[in-house]
């Protein structure tokens, strides 16, 4: 095997022919979005895999991908890579096609990976550790670039179907048209999809449905337009986590079961792109994009019952509901790009202008009725609106300069300037109703009944800062026979979210927001890497990073609870850890075996307050992964798999343990012709796992419970190009 094939086959993690990948190359052209033109390693997910392992999910692509973990800390999972943990969310940067789809609410938002119709991607990239330099704000652990099908030079039809079982079915159709057009260099396609899913709880269901649509004009030689539309909506029903309170030690028998409560929530998305191409000579091209991005979470039902306590009152059976709440994320940005390959390297100069709108209403209401020597009866409302808006600003260069064959020294800066404003108000409304002693133990009533102990209050205020920023690059790379060796040095950053910009007193009287004076995080990691060749059938990778992070920002207490909640730095955190991927190829390429490790300590070194220690780790983030994987032809055309990945223990927000767990899959898939056929079994040993857990108690409506993941699930999925 020649080493470009074998380079290529560890970037997606699998081992797969050099046949197929050319053919899938010859279909569909390559994107312009890709990650990274400079010295450092990128991980690639190509469509085959995707088709090959029967992937119907980005959760279910990313938990086999070597370094790739996941967050959860109660809102949804998130991409972590380099132990983010908890702020994953706000610093594993992801990319649609180049376009971020991170949320701006750093403490509700979770990017909505579910609206991405996995039929459409033609490849995922992952950039592990920075990027701040091309990709700005919020990329200390890495960038993931998830890249759709959009250019076919020939007439290409797909039609398919999958199906899956885990204690409910799963049903989905996806199509995917795309051709040029006969006379002129005009390329269009036209995909779309839909899926209803019977999750493994009970009462879990969903529909989901995308639909997409691109057009790509090549005027002449050197001047290009495009247009991308997607769209996505969804209605998913299900039920609150399952709470320790009534579940202490949770096993396989709890797996299935539906939480107390009920919630459907209606997504949607709405992403634009438009493109210019423009190439002044052969050397120099300027890229010209306009983005447009919207996407919309709304619970038209949230209803959970738990035993909810407050200043010491004790509350069973309490009503938690929040109907009518929604998040709002939206974007609306320009961006250039200029790429000039000169004779000894690549100059890339670009400028970005994006103006970012996150809205957040929450409706919370809390009642209980009940009888005890205290109260009989307390209604409880919060309603919180959060209009946020941030204006980000940059300025980029970067440069990979070949002094000769050998070496290379790739080094760049950037200067971001954010503009904030908007506003952010709170009614708050509790009404407890005491016996008739007052709620006194041994009183009479009468003149000893007691008042309401807080009038309501409203609390308004706006949002208003600017954010100076700036980043910078070094790396060295020098390559010789056998592989390469680079050393990378990056300063980078992060301006803060809109909602970090206030903190809210609600203790005692004195009822406030206050400004934060919140200072950006900034970054300084040192990576020192090497891909290594062994007699053109191996190929190693060895990465060794630390990053040393001031003034990263945290968040104690949520819009939940009643005492408010608190914004602030962190003096000192880091994360230092090892990287370590190997595929070797055998037979001519009939056996492909696949390994990584990667370690990761996270911990807070210096937080600079009282309520929280020096060397702390950092919740949600796992100690290590490792994955295995064997691909084996046994047929030109047929093919079987394993991969098994080992996910290590994290710890929650009061510093409490989540086991480590193995999750293996087993599957096999074969072509005849233009027909495709993958059928297998995910979790095989039916591992027993949790997707959250949380054991503290101070977050009373989202901590204190747990979900627990997806057993034993059978997959097949067929599809046919015409």
């Amino acid at each position: 095997m020649k080493k470009q094939t074998l380079t290529l086959a560890l970037a997606s993690t699998f081992a797969y022919s050099a046949e197929e990948f050319q053919l899938e190359s010859m279909q569909i052209l390559s994107s312009p979005y890709h990650l990274d033109e400079m010295n450092r390693n990128v991980f690639i997910l190509d469509s085959s895999m995707i088709e090959n392992k029967g992937l119907t999910s980005l959760d279910q692509a990313f938990s086999s991908l070597p370094f790739v973990s996941f967050s959860n800390s109660g809102l949804g999972k998130n991409i972590d890579l380099r132990g983010q943990g908890g702020s994953a969310n706000v610093n594993t940067q992801i990319l649609l096609n180049g376009v971020s789809i991170n949320m701006l609410d750093s403490s509700h938002g979770t990017a909505p990976l579910d609206s991405i119709n996995m039929n459409e991607v033609e490849s995922i990239e992952i950039l592990s550790g920075g990027g701040a330099v091309m990709y700005g704000s919020g990329t200390r652990g890495g960038v993931v670039n998830i890249i759709t099908k959009k250019r076919f030079n020939q007439l290409v039809a797909n039609l398919g179907s999958n199906y899956g079982y885990s204690n409910g079915n799963h049903i989905g159709i996806f199509g995917k048209i795309g051709n040029k057009a006969k006379d002129i260099p005009l390329y269009y396609s036209f995909g779309g999809s839909y899926s209803f899913t019977q999750g493994y709880r009970k009462k879990d269901l969903s529909h989901l449905g995308n639909a997409n649509f691109n057009i790509t004009y090549d005027i002449n030689d050197q001047n290009s337009i495009s247009a991308d539309v997607s769209y996505f909506g969804a209605k998913k029903n299900t039920t609150p986590f399952l709470r320790f309170s009534e579940i202490p030690n949770p096993s396989k028998n709890d797996r299935n079961k539906a939480g107390n409560g009920d919630i459907t929530s209606l997504q949607n998305r709405i992403s634009l792109g438009l493109n210019y191409d423009y190439a002044i000579n052969s050397s120099r091209k300027l890229n010209f994009k306009a983005i447009y991005h919207y996407y919309k979470s709304f619970y038209s039902k949230n209803l959970q019952i738990l035993d909810y306590t407050y200043g010491g009152l004790s509350l069973p059976d309490s009503k938690v509901n929040q109907q009518g709440s929604y998040f709002l994320d939206s974007k609306i940005g320009a961006q250039v790009k200029y790429n000039f390959s000169h004779q000894n390297g690549l100059l890339i100069i670009g400028a970005d202008s994006i103006y970012n709108i996150g809205a957040r209403k929450l409706d919370l209401v809390i009642d209980w009725n009940g009888s005890s020597s205290f109260a009989t009866a307390y209604h409880h409302e919060i309603d919180t609106f959060v209009d946020a808006k941030k204006w980000s600003n940059s300025l980029y260069i970067l440069e990979k300069y070949d002094f000769n064959p050998s070496f290379s020294l790739t080094g760049g800066a950037r200067y971001e300037i954010a503009w904030y404003g908007g506003y952010r108000k709170l009614n708050n409304d509790m009404k407890i109703t005491f016996p008739s002693n007052g709620g006194r133990p041994g009183s009479q009533g009468g003149s000893s009944a007691r008042a309401n102990p807080f009038a309501p209050y409203q609390l308004h205020k706006d949002i208003s800062a600017i954010h100076h920023n700036f980043a910078l690059e070094l790396i060295p790379k020098y390559s010789f026979e056998i592989g390469d060796v680079y050393f990378k040095y990056e300063r980078g950053f992060r301006s803060p979210n809109p909602d970090n910009l206030t903190n809210r007193n609600g203790i005692g009287a004195s009822h406030n927001y206050t400004d934060t004076k919140i200072k950006s995080e900034t970054y300084d990691t040192f990576e020192l890497g090497s891909k290594l060749f062994a007699l053109d059938y191996a190929l190693f990778f060895l990465n060794g990073f630390y990053t040393l992070t001031h003034n990263e920002i945290f968040t104690i207490g949520s819009a939940h609870s009643g005492n408010g909640f608190r914004v602030g730095n962190y003096k000192r955190t880091q994360r230092a850890g090892v990287e370590i991927a190997s595929e070797q190829s055998f037979l001519d390429s009939t056996l492909s075996l696949n390994e990584s490790f990667s370690y990761i300590d996270a911990r807070i070194l210096n937080s600079g307050i009282a309520s929280v220690a020096n060397q702390t780790k950092i919740p949600y983030v796992s100690q290590y992964k490792a994955t295995l994987g064997i691909d084996y032809t046994l047929y030109p055309k047929m093919k079987v798999w394993i991969q098994s990945s080992f996910v290590g223990s994290q710890i929650d927000t009061a510093q409490n343990t989540i086991p480590a767990y193995n999750l293996t899959d087993l599957g096999m898939n074969f072509k005849i012709k233009n027909f495709s056929l993958s059928f297998g079994v995910r979790n095989v040993f039916d591992t027993f796992y949790y997707d959250f857990y949380n054991k503290d108690k101070s977050d009373e409506v989202i901590g204190y419970a747990f979900l627990i993941g997806q057993g034993r699930s059978y997959f097949l999925e067929g599809s046919y190009k015409f």
